[in-house]
């Protein structure tokens, strides 16, 4: 039997559970996916690396400034630019000056940070839980292998509708903590990748561009620059609003699905956008809670120790499922003490 299963391999999971094993736990992360990162997700396309969830880390706490240094001298991230345009219908503009700040990037996709904190932890891969149910003194989780995983306590970093139809039956005698849950909602996203012909002149203002007050662009990037020396060709990413995604969420042809970011996109910055010589669409179905919790994670030792974490609980980047991550091996170590 484990002290503690994490579920869930993204930044939170992992963050996590690396305090847990330097804690001297006995720790496990299981993992739907063959791969890691959740949300900081990455695809090989093309010969390069192209960022389809989280585009960017920015840096505001201590504790994670520390932990992105180290990731630095590692070379797994650099600093990417300091400027995130805003794209209306008036066209590009600057940011204010109090927005000059860094943003990072990785040079091998996003997933490299994930890579990096998962080689020494065990994760159980390809492994989604179906069913929850406890004794008196231990949890079991049953996977889709139907194998039952015995733990003292657990983490979930799933996002909270993935996580209510496990537990709702089992935390019907903590429901303050259920009820912290269900508020939770969260909203959609349609990504685009897509290559372009090297003939085509980029200025150095679409990097970062934050689209505002549009009804179907949130988010354009030219992703080939953060490894423009590991790159063929320009690729950008385009992601949606979650108005736009919840209209197209449901559509059978991801090309009728994801056609209208290439055209606006076309519409709002340069006509030959709207023809890519090839491209992807990816849809987030929880890509961001819509408002977070507001706390660092959600923790109860009714039934028995259970803790939430995630960018849902703390705020909606990197950073917040970071310090999530922290917070909740913190919860969960006192849980096990008492």
């Amino acid at each position: 039997m484990k002290d503690v299963i994490v579920i869930g391999a993204g930044i939170s999971g992992l963050t996590c559970a690396q305090q847990l094993k330097q804690a001297g736990l006995d720790v496990s992360i299981v993992e739907k996916s063959a791969g890691v990162g959740g949300r900081m997700a990455t695809r090989r396309l093309q010969g390069t690396w192209v960022d389809h969830g989280a585009q960017l880390i920015s840096v505001k706490s201590d504790d994670f400034g520390r932990f992105i240094r180290k990731l630095e001298d590692k070379k797994i991230v650099k600093e990417w630019t300091r400027n995130v345009y805003q794209l209306s219908s008036s066209g590009l503009r600057p940011p204010e000056a109090d927005n000059r700040h860094p943003r990072y990037c990785c040079p091998l996709g996003m997933t490299a940070i994930a890579k990096h904190m998962a080689s020494e932890l065990n994760i159980i891969n390809n492994n989604r839980i179906v069913g929850v149910s406890h004794d008196n003194r231990k949890w079991q989780l049953i996977s889709d292998r139907q194998e039952i995983l015995e733990t003292s306590a657990i983490v979930s970093t799933i996002p909270a509708p993935q996580f209510l139809p496990l537990f709702e039956e089992v935390l019907s005698t903590a429901p303050n903590f259920l009820q912290a849950v269900q508020s939770v909602k969260f909203a959609p996203s349609v990504t685009i990748m897509a290559g372009y012909s090297n003939s085509y002149d980029i200025p150095e203002e679409w990097q970062a561009i934050q689209c505002v007050d549009d009804p179907i662009l949130s988010w354009i990037s030219h992703d080939s620059s953060k490894h423009s020396d590991r790159s063929a060709q320009p690729v950008f990413v385009f992601q949606s609003t979650a108005e736009f995604a919840r209209q197209s969420m449901e559509e059978a042809d991801l090309e009728v699905a994801g056609k209208p970011l290439l055209n606006q996109a076309g519409r709002l910055l340069a006509p030959w956008l709207a023809s890519p010589e090839w491209w992807q669409v990816h849809r987030w179905r929880y890509a961001l809670s819509e408002e977070s919790l507001g706390v660092s994670c959600l923790s109860t030792a009714v039934p028995l120790a259970l803790v939430c974490a995630g960018d849902w609980c703390a705020g909606k980047n990197i950073e917040a499922a970071y310090n999530s991550g922290l917070a909740a091996a913190d919860s969960v170590i006192d849980l096990l003490k008492n």
